[in-house]
């Protein structure tokens, strides 16, 4: 019912935190970058919202996809403190600095080839299946490989733990996701308007697999495109519902948790959640309550991830 319309405020111990200073205001929210390589933050406003998904957002398909539905119930409200979130997806070109330091290789990757999915012992995030620019999301990484490039990221900048970067809560990315808006999509419930926003399955992408369903519009894009080809949500943050699933902190669990979970015992579960979809996702998979997972060491070509930050109160 409209978008949330917030001024963040910060304090100075917020501001001190930020390394470098550069600090900027686009629109209502605050922006920052701790180094040239580092993703562009966006400082998002502490907030209430009903997160999972509605029995709206299934009609017509309740049949079809009655287990997504399942897995994204039951509704419920949740607040969220206020924290950072990137604007962009981890890039390949940001990913392959961490590994040309690091010595990175991660071979081993589930591929589409044509007519099927397919584990692909020589695939990896420089060779995912298809072509891609340094701008374009990286994908065939894990929930691991997401560690370690963050455990890499924040060596670096020498972060205290609450400055430090990590993977957003569940509960933080739908919020992101959502920005103030509370229909399936922040832009509204035509799917014919996905191809502005989002880059999933659609006309361009039906040689994948004809038989299945996609949006009747065209993006452009077969397999990923470069970050920030859309139009972002209305929170200036880009490619949340589509370009490529992320990863998110919290364990798997088939009914969403509350409050928001940042505990040590998460490090012992060995499946991690999903959040979005991707080029690959169809109609109904592009909604901010759409939610999956998979074995913290699963790499898919079409799984990414993006950073999310805490903010000093």
């Amino acid at each position: 019912m409209g978008k949330l319309l917030v001024l963040v405020i910060f304090s100075l111990l917020a501001i001190a935190a930020m390394a470098d200073g550069r600090m900027t205001r686009v629109g209502q929210l605050d922006h920052f970058r701790d180094c040239d390589g580092c993703s562009e933050m966006v400082v998002l406003p502490s907030g209430n919202y009903m997160m999972g998904a509605t029995e709206e957002e299934f009609r017509g398909v309740e049949d079809k996809y009655k287990v997504m539905y399942g897995y994204e119930v039951p509704r419920h409200e949740e607040h969220v403190a206020s924290f950072a979130m990137a604007n962009f997806a981890v890039t390949r070109g940001q990913f392959a600095v961490f590994a040309k330091e690091t010595g990175f290789q991660g071979k081993g990757c589930e591929i589409f080839n044509g007519k099927t999915w397919v584990n692909d012992a020589n695939a990896d995030w420089q060779n995912p299946g298809f072509r891609q620019t340094e701008n374009d999301p990286v994908v065939c990484v894990s929930w691991s490989d997401a560690q370690k490039y963050i455990a890499w990221l924040n060596s670096k900048l020498r972060r205290t733990t609450e400055t430090a970067y990590r993977l957003p809560t569940e509960a933080e990315w739908e919020y992101a996701a959502r920005a103030g808006t509370v229909t399936a999509a922040y832009w509204g419930t035509n799917p014919q308007d996905q191809c502005q926003y989002e880059n999933a399955r659609d006309e361009s992408a039906r040689l994948l697999d004809p038989k299945i369903d996609h949006a009747s519009c065209t993006d452009g894009y077969v397999h990923t495109a470069p970050v920030g080809s859309f139009r972002p949500n209305p929170w200036g943050l880009y490619d949340m519902l589509g370009n490529a699933t992320q990863w998110v902190q919290d364990c798997v669990d088939v009914e969403y948790y509350s409050p928001p979970n940042l505990s040590s015992k998460l490090d012992a579960c060995k499946s991690r959640t999903l959040r979005g979809t991707s080029w690959a996702g169809v109609p109904v998979a592009v909604r901010s309550a759409m939610r999956g997972g998979g074995a913290a060491n699963s790499r898919v070509s079409d799984f990414g991830f993006r950073l999310a930050r805490s903010i000093q109160h």
